[in-house]
């Protein structure tokens, strides 16, 4: 499918892979809209783009996130390609010293929850348009975690297999189901970690490339060799 003249609804579009996906896709598509927290960046956006909607919203919060996909669908009817970008990881392991109990629900909700929300919400609206398609952005932490961000790790895998899941129950209609497994992208939240990073801009290029190449997980960089070594193990 082609990732042109199209509505597509970005989350956590404000830096990292969202904003260089904005970057990519703002000029050959009818309208972006973009879920964010900080309004500032949101306005700054907006102010870059001239078919960009911003829309603030908390995804850690299932009422916001039900008000604000309702509003969406209401004022954006051809609303096609979903993009579950947005993301946070908590570093600390669970016997530092400064491992915050309360950052447990947050972690989990945002990344793996709100996609979820987005998904059930939209589904009946994407299966009224002629092709649609909702994008996961997951990681390679999915299939290989490490030994800090344990919740990170957990909810990317369960993004893995809820978009496995996902794609099977939507077999047989026209809305197609991709994930996109990240290896380490160069992005505020991966500031000062690892190395051999790939840029925010190269993460975005493939994964648009592997959704238009209608592939249904887009292993992007270094994540490449995952398959590869999972077979081996």
């Amino acid at each position: 499918m082609q990732l042109n003249n199209r509505t597509i609804l970005v989350t956590g579009g404000t830096s990292g892979i969202g904003e260089a996906l904005i970057q990519r896709l703002a000029s050959i598509n009818q309208e972006i809209i973009v879920i964010g927290r900080n309004a500032v960046k949101l306005e700054n956006l907006q102010d870059r783009y001239n078919n960009l909607t911003p829309y603030r919203c908390s995804l850690d919060s299932r009422g916001e996130v039900e008000t604000t996909l309702h509003k969406i669908m209401t004022h954006h009817p051809a609303l096609s390609v979903i993009i579950n970008n947005a993301g946070v990881q908590f570093t600390p392991r669970f016997l530092d010293p400064d491992f915050s109990f309360e950052s447990i629900e947050s972690e989990i909700t945002t990344n793996l929850t709100a996609p979820a929300w987005i998904c059930a919400l939209t589904l009946r609206h994407l299966l009224k348009t002629p092709s649609a398609a909702i994008i996961n952005i997951s990681s390679g932490l999915a299939l290989f975690p490490k030994t800090s961000s344990a919740i990170y790790c957990a909810t990317k895998a369960g993004l893995h297999n809820f978009s496995r899941s996902l794609r099977y129950q939507l077999e047989g209609t026209h809305i197609n189901v991709h994930e996109a497994i990240m290896p380490l992208v160069e992005t505020p939240m991966t500031a000062g970690r690892g190395k051999g990073k790939i840029t925010a801009d190269a993460a975005a290029a493939a994964i648009i490339a592997g959704v238009e190449k209608g592939k249904p997980e887009i292993y992007v960089g270094k994540a490449r060799l995952m398959p590869v070594i999972a077979r081996l193990s």
